[in-house]
């Protein structure tokens, strides 16, 4: 197994929070419109309405991959992360994790994801090859 991966992961989850602690909501928010970018399909930015009048307030991201959905959200100027448990559109459970683990983790199942989709794709050209 390659000993820098994990220390790579630690240095990367690290610089993530701290840029996030410096100015959590905009680089959150920077965050949020780069997954929707990578992933429409699998990515909601969360906003807050006002009831009648005003803009819009940016909240948190949510990421759907698998079958869990990776919730990070802004409360009072911090990152609060929890991942759920979705099995059929039903949520099992959830879990409160630290940001730095929910990055990890959210890390991982991209990974997990991309190798299952390139996977695929090279299935699908050799059948239509053959």
């Amino acid at each position: 197994m390659n000993e820098s991966a994990p220390q790579l992961n630690f240095d990367l989850q690290t610089a993530w929070l701290r840029r996030f602690t410096s100015d959590a909501e905009s680089n959150l928010k920077a965050f949020a419109l780069r997954l929707k970018e990578a992933l429409p399909e699998h990515v909601v930015i969360l906003e807050k309405k006002p009831f009648l009048f005003g803009e819009s307030k940016f909240t948190g991201v949510s990421v759907e991959l698998g079958e869990h959905r990776y919730l990070l959200e802004i409360e009072k100027g911090r990152l609060q992360a929890n991942v759920a448990m979705i099995v059929r559109g039903i949520t099992l459970n959830t879990k409160r994790l630290d940001p730095a683990e929910w990055f990890a983790q959210l890390t991982a199942e991209a990974q997990r994801t991309t190798e299952y989709a390139k996977s695929l794709s090279q299935s699908l050209s050799t059948f239509m090859l053959s």
